[in-house]
């Protein structure tokens, strides 16, 4: 095996979670590998170094209300999704709703406009008949003053 998998061993050692089939073999790895060698005693004096305290049950306690908390929030946010959406929903209908209103209503105006541009149109018609048929106008403009100028040459 390469030292990288010793390396986990001997860390599995130190968590009290290698198998005993294989500590024998560690130990034989132990005694030809400098590396790894240093590597164990690396770690047993971390761990001598770290306190060995027992969690107090307080707290085992907490931890398990903590989780019962969350549980209940999460029924929470599944009631506040559905009202979120209700919500989103009546939002969209509203929505809906009005823009028909206003598009009836657009309708109404454009109607009002056509009519107007019809009569318009119907005005402009007439004006041209009236124009149309009255006498021509003839302008005859008399001098009373005329100015002649004639050349001498």
């Amino acid at each position: 095996m390469s030292c990288d998998k010793n390396k986990e061993m001997i860390q599995a050692y130190h968590d009290n979670e290698l198998e005993k089939g294989k500590e024998a073999y560690l130990f034989t790895h132990l005694s030809g590998c400098e590396d790894c060698r240093n590597y164990f005693k690396s770690l047993n004096l971390i761990s001598a170094n770290i306190p060995k305290e027992e969690f107090p049950v307080e707290l085992e306690n907490r931890i398990f209300k903590a989780i019962g908390s969350k549980e209940a929030g999460k029924e929470n946010k599944f009631f506040r999704r559905v009202f979120v959406r209700a919500v989103s929903y009546a939002v969209v209908l509203f929505l809906a709703a009005a823009s028909l209103f206003l598009y009836s209503q657009t309708k109404d105006y454009k109607r009002i406009v056509e009519d107007m541009s019809q009569q318009i149109h119907t005005q402009a018609q007439t004006i041209d008949l009236l124009y149309n048929t009255l006498p021509p106008t003839v302008v005859n403009a008399k001098y009373e003053h005329e100015i002649i100028v004639r050349a001498k040459m």
